[in-house]
């Protein structure tokens, strides 16, 4: 359910089950708490097993969850409050429920950005404008560290940290990146420079460069870059959304293996 849209699926969620609350309280004249339980249980049962084969994450699994049982808890509440006081309500129980309701609109609206990330109308009118670098400048950054990328699991901390002992007595460095500033629907030239330790190219590797959208992994690239000239790799490459972007760029020689990591930002159609 990753890539559905959270707003939809919890608003068909609620209106089914309020129509179930609704059959069980009108329909089959059962009392209103008893028809919030089962109308809990039928939807619950309907909803587990389908985001178990389409799992989202712990975050969309809870809000669902949450959304489809607070709507046969809130209705329950009402309808037992109705009939207990003679169909009148009591003010305090409203402001309890639009709490909660105006919470759940929060958290729907957080997942969404999350998963699915902002859209550039949205980072537009809500959002400031980011500080980023001239247009005179590469708008590309290579520290000269190991990656240690988010998406890779922290058990290979070991390996990272050899790795990272080895690359610092290798004394490879990267340059370059973008010759010219990176737009959203324009190929752009990316180049790499390698040189070893004592200025000398690095000719004859294998290079590759991992783009990752930080609000949205589907977005994930990852390209191989021919060896353009000696020591030089490169390509016109298109990213396919505006905003920042991580990077990992990979050159391999051999048993030497350079890996290192860095940002870039990819302007909006003007």
């Amino acid at each position: 359910m990753e890539n559905q849209n959270i707003a939809l699926t919890l608003t068909v969620g609620v209106l089914v089950s309020a129509a179930l609350f609704f059959l069980f309280y009108k329909g089959l004249k059962r009392p209103g708490k008893l028809s919030a339980l089962l109308t809990i249980l039928v939807v619950q049962a309907i909803y587990i097993p389908l985001a178990a084969m389409n799992w989202a994450g712990l975050d969309v699994f809870a809000i669902h969850f949450g959304f489809y049982t607070m709507t046969a808890v809130i209705l329950g509440i009402l309808i037992t409050h109705r009939d207990e006081r003679g169909g009148r309500f009591h003010w305090g129980l409203g402001i309890i429920i639009g709490f909660f309701l105006i919470l759940a609109m929060v958290d729907a609206t957080i997942i969404t950005l999350a998963n699915s990330g902002a859209s550039a109308d949205f980072v537009r009118r809500f959002l400031p404008e980011p500080q980023r670098e001239s247009a005179t400048n590469i708008t590309s950054a290579f520290p000269g560290t190991v990656a240690y990328d988010y998406q890779k699991k922290y058990d290979l901390y070991n390996n990272y940290m050899t790795q990272l002992q080895t690359q610092r007595e290798r004394g490879w460095k990267l340059a370059d990146g973008w010759l010219e500033k990176p737009q959203l629907g324009k190929p752009s030239q990316f180049r790499i420079h390698v040189t070893d330790k004592a200025g000398q190219v690095v000719a004859g590797a294998q290079a590759e460069v991992e783009f990752m959208r930080p609000s949205n992994k589907q977005l994930d690239q990852r390209v191989v870059l021919p060896e353009v000239a000696p020591g030089f790799y490169g390509m016109p490459l298109q990213l396919p959304a505006p905003g920042q972007w991580d990077m990992v760029i990979t050159v391999a020689r051999g048993d030497e293996v350079h890996e290192v990591k860095g940002e870039t930002w990819v302007e909006g159609k003007q």
